[in-house]
């Protein structure tokens, strides 16, 4: 274990050491826009407002919301109003050196697209049409907001990183091919005949665990983005029910919700207001009711409204159960539903422009038992004829039980997010300098990384002092991608002097590892874990070996 003792000259002498390899001059600190929340007891809350016409109302003020938890009033703590016009709404990439990477979010949007094209979930035909109508979409459209692509295979796999280049985006796609299932001799291609039989849409056990697992990595992933997020999910099939039917606000309506129509003869909410809890309690899918209440939280915590988009089309009279799902997963976290329509462009478009103009409230709860119940939540407004649409309510899980079950998997969480296929983690910040071996460093690689500490959590002792546990590592892939160099991982632990805090909030926690590296050219993923939270940071960059 490492020790940054608490004496002012040591740790003062580390930060020393990082100017010198300019990570970031000292009128140019490095701070976050915003503290990092860590106490899920925070409830925030996105409402979107509009009127008759569907058009976004943009003069509401904190005093015109009620917001009742279980039916009780609740104090409003936070309220802002969100829309592009906003002079703030977006960050350009920072400017680094060189030598210097990040894994600072690119872009502090209003708002935030993510695209979940999902391989799991479905058949190949149903894939490859949805391939071909987003290629379509962003071969034919502008994109105004940024986007990001994930692909849903056995693990969550990052295709493009949030950008507003609809140019790149279409390549990636075009490049892609979604693994072949059942049959290993298929290929994606030869699934795409017309003639080509049509499977069930349910997935089994497997899918069903890898979509929450993933779904729950793809919302912590998110969490470190400020605003609210749209996840526009591609699939033929939603296995999976992430919230209780027993309660439902007042005057809602499923229509408000649908953008295509109910298949026919299909049930509405309010005809069997009991389906979602049976579809939930039967078969195996009671087995994941643990699992559920972390991804419903995870995207709460998240700001994520789902809209789902069948990717079926229509057609496809034989899952309505599936497309009830989606309908429920859209209403309960604020976004829409696409079903019954071959026009995917058309419903891509609709997703990622919807809320784009919000507001979002936070409060804490009054209640301050945390067991796990479903809590719902219902906002009002004293202006009429608006409509609201915002997320329905959340489990109120223990945040220690949490974190103790997160430190569970805490190995198995780091190894998953040091892969390459992993997307960026990013609720722990920093840059970080990267130097290749010399003469003077003895051959070895250094890496020094400059932490954002108000994204770290520090613990105060009683004798003044502040506290914090960090673990920084470097994984090295060389032309055998599969099996990474590893820097040690050991704990770096700080006892800090109140002058020595100071200091650091003011500029950065410093950490720095070293790898033996031979010749040539490597990937290298490094990561930043906050040993007190087990919130993690990661971020990719290339480095050649002379």
């Amino acid at each position: 274990m490492k020790q940054c003792n608490s004496l002012s000259m040591h740790f003062a002498g580390v930060l020393m050491v990082l100017c010198a390899i300019s990570l970031r001059a000292e009128s140019q600190t490095l701070q976050s826009p915003e503290t990092l929340r860590t106490n899920t007891r925070l409830v925030v809350v996105d409402v979107v407002a509009t009127d008759s016409k569907g058009q976004p109302i943009v003069d509401l003020k904190a005093e015109d919301f009620t917001v009742l938890e279980s039916g009780q009033p609740q104090k409003i703590d936070g309220f802002s109003f969100q829309h592009p016009g906003d002079a703030q709404s977006s960050a350009p990439a920072q400017q680094l050196p060189p030598n210097v990477v990040s894994n600072a979010p690119q872009f502090a949007s209003s708002g935030l697209n993510v695209i979940l094209f999902d391989t799991v979930n479905g058949d190949l035909t149903s894939q490859a049409y949805a391939k071909d109508q987003l290629v379509k979409f962003f071969a034919s459209k502008s994109v105004e907001r940024p986007v990001a692509i994930f692909a849903l295979e056995s693990q969550l796999r990052l295709l493009h990183d949030f950008t507003t280049d609809a140019t790149a985006l279409r390549s990636v796609l075009e490049k892609y091919t979604p693994p072949a299932k059942m049959n290993v001799t298929e290929s994606f291609d030869s699934r795409r005949s017309a003639f080509a039989t049509k499977g069930d849409y349910h997935t089994d056990n497997r899918g069903i665990e890898t979509t929450l697992n993933e779904l729950n990595s793809l919302a912590k992933m998110l969490a470190g983005y400020p605003g609210r997020k749209n996840l526009i999910w591609l699939s033929e099939g939603f296995p999976i029910v992430l919230f209780p039917d027993s309660v439902v606000p007042a005057g809602f309506s499923a229509a408000d919700f649908v953008i295509g129509g109910m298949s026919p003869g299909a049930p509405s909410r309010a005809d069997d207001p009991n389906a979602f809890d049976r579809m939930v309690s039967s078969g195996d899918a009671k087995d994941y009711a643990g699992m559920v209440k972390k991804v419903a939280d995870a995207l709460m915590n998240a700001q994520v409204a789902v809209y789902p988009v069948d990717a079926a089309g229509v057609g496809r009279n034989d899952h309505l159960s599936s497309q009830h799902t989606m309908i429920d997963m859209a209403s309960r976290t604020g976004g829409k539903v696409f079903i019954n329509t071959n026009n995917l462009t058309l419903s891509v478009a609709s997703g990622l422009e919807d809320g784009a103009t919000y507001y979002t409230l936070s409060y804490y709860p009054e209640n301050k038992k945390w067991d796990g119940q479903f809590r719902p939540i219902e906002i009002k407004t004293t202006r009429g004829a608006v409509k609201l649409r915002y997320r329905f309510g959340y489990y109120a899980l223990d945040p220690e039980k949490q974190r103790k079950e997160d430190a569970d998997k805490l190995t198995e969480n780091m190894s998953r997010m040091l892969e390459l296929d992993a997307p960026a983690a990013t609720r722990v910040r920093f840059q970080a300098g990267v130097i290749p071996p010399s003469q003077k460093t003895k051959n070895k690689l250094l890496v020094n990384f400059a932490i954002d500490p108000h994204s770290l959590s520090f613990e105060r002792s009683g004798d003044g002092m502040e506290h914090a546990k960090v673990v920084c590592t470097v994984w090295a892939y060389g032309k055998n991608k599969e099996k990474p160099q590893m820097s040690d991982a050991d704990v770096t632990t700080a006892d800090l002097r109140p002058e020595v805090y100071d200091q650091v909030m003011k500029k950065y926690f410093p950490c720095s590892r070293t790898l033996d590296l031979k010749p040539g050219t490597y990937t290298l993923k490094l990561g930043v874990l906050d040993r007190t939270t087990n919130l993690m940071g990661t971020t990719v960059t290339t480095v050649t070996v002379q």
